[in-house]
């Protein structure tokens, strides 16, 4: 229940984030003897992606060897506790939906974990999910309506061990 509370406040600001860029942006028709009538000029600083060397990865993510998306930067980091059941991290790049779909598969997948069907939820462009023998993993995929860039959240979960789950419950009694 905890996990898919975090989850779906992850789902929530990564919406929140893309209504509130929004505003920000301009667009005005500009009709002046110096250009074209029906010339639109866009009023806003062009996205600049700097590559992820993997460093600013949570640890939790690095420890386990989790790929580092190229052409990738992380704008957001939640939770990195993974003791605590999740960690959190949000990040920005100009590939594809189709290349960050692809990456993922090719990168977990050749590490052992697992492909399982994904859900896109309502204001996501694309989802994945995976599982290893300890983790799953999510990544929403959302595409800035203004510039041309995507936002991937991505999410990992410990798996959870029912003998050990039901110690802890025992100890806590």
């Amino acid at each position: 229940m905890k996990i898919n509370i975090l989850y779906f406040c992850l789902c929530c600001c990564l919406l929140t984030a893309c209504v509130e860029d929004a505003p920000s942006t301009k667009v005005t028709e500009v009709q002046n003897t110096t250009k074209k009538k029906d010339e639109m000029v866009v009023l806003r600083d062009p996205v600049n992606i700097i590559s992820s060397t993997g460093e600013d990865y949570p640890k939790t993510l690095q420890d386990i060897g989790f790929p580092v998306m190229p052409n990738s930067e992380v704008s957001n980091v939640g939770n990195t506790d993974i003791v605590n059941g999740t960690v959190v991290m949000q990040m920005e790049t100009t590939n594809t939906i189709e290349q960050i779909k692809q990456f993922y598969k090719n990168e977990l997948v050749s590490k052992g974990w697992m492909e399982k069907e994904a859900n896109i939820y309502q204001g996501a462009d694309g989802a994945l999910s995976f599982q290893s023998d300890k983790y799953s993993a999510r990544i929403l995929i959302l595409k800035d309506r203004v510039q041309d860039f995507r936002k991937v959240a991505v999410t990992l979960n410990k798996k959870v061990n029912p003998a050990e789950f039901e110690a802890s419950r025992n100890q806590k009694k």
